[in-house]
């Protein structure tokens, strides 16, 4: 009897942890990936960031920290596609951290699976990466993927980002595509000057 009640409580415990909600946590500090700016590593620039996840083809905001947001979210757990302030610098000694102490949660993932991540960042005061990759006013950039085994938010040591690969943030670069557009266009009012 005794047996059978051990054997339960153990397959019911064992099924909270199973599917608990995964989290992650953004702190590189116990890493060795390094953020430059321009070939420099990044020490006093303040940037915005972005921690991605794979979700089937694409990527999606695991949390978005802007330099233009002022307030964010006040609990310790937040859920995935948060936007969070940056003003108190995300990064620092080419390493970025969560000043905010903040636990990412999904809502969908269990852990500890693992997923794939990416970080994006950009200087300036653009609101998302991709915006920042148009506007060609700051320096942008992104790691590459890597995989993160995702920790219960009541794990004694949680997932974080300290895998992930060393990047840069450069200035972007127009597509070639752009200026064989530009070209074309210039060429066709060369051409309609000429008929007149």
């Amino acid at each position: 009897m005794k047996k059978v009640i051990l054997t339960t409580l153990a397959m019911v415990g064992l099924a909270f942890v199973g599917y608990s909600q995964g989290v992650i946590t953004v702190d590189t500090t116990e890493g060795s990936s390094v953020i430059s700016i321009l070939g420099v590593p990044d020490t006093t620039q303040d940037i915005n960031m972005e921690l991605m996840y794979l979700n089937g083809a694409t990527y999606a905001p695991v949390v978005t920290f802007l330099l233009s947001d002022a307030s964010g979210d006040s609990s310790a757990t937040v859920p995935w596609g948060a936007i969070e302030p940056a003003a108190s610098d995300i990064s620092f000694f080419n390493a970025l951290y969560d000043g905010n102490g903040n636990v990412y949660q999904s809502p969908t993932i269990a852990s500890p699976t693992v997923v794939t991540f990416k970080v994006a960042a950009w200087t300036g005061n653009d609101s998302t990466y991709a915006q920042a990759l148009t506007d060609l006013t700051g320096q942008v950039g992104i790691s590459g993927a890597f995989g993160v085994a995702l920790t219960s938010a009541s794990a004694p040591l949680l997932a974080n980002i300290s895998t992930m690969p060393s990047f840069d943030l450069e200035t972007p670069t127009p597509e070639p595509a752009t200026f064989a557009m530009m070209g074309l266009g210039g060429l066709s009012l060369l051409l309609f000057r000429r008929r007149k």
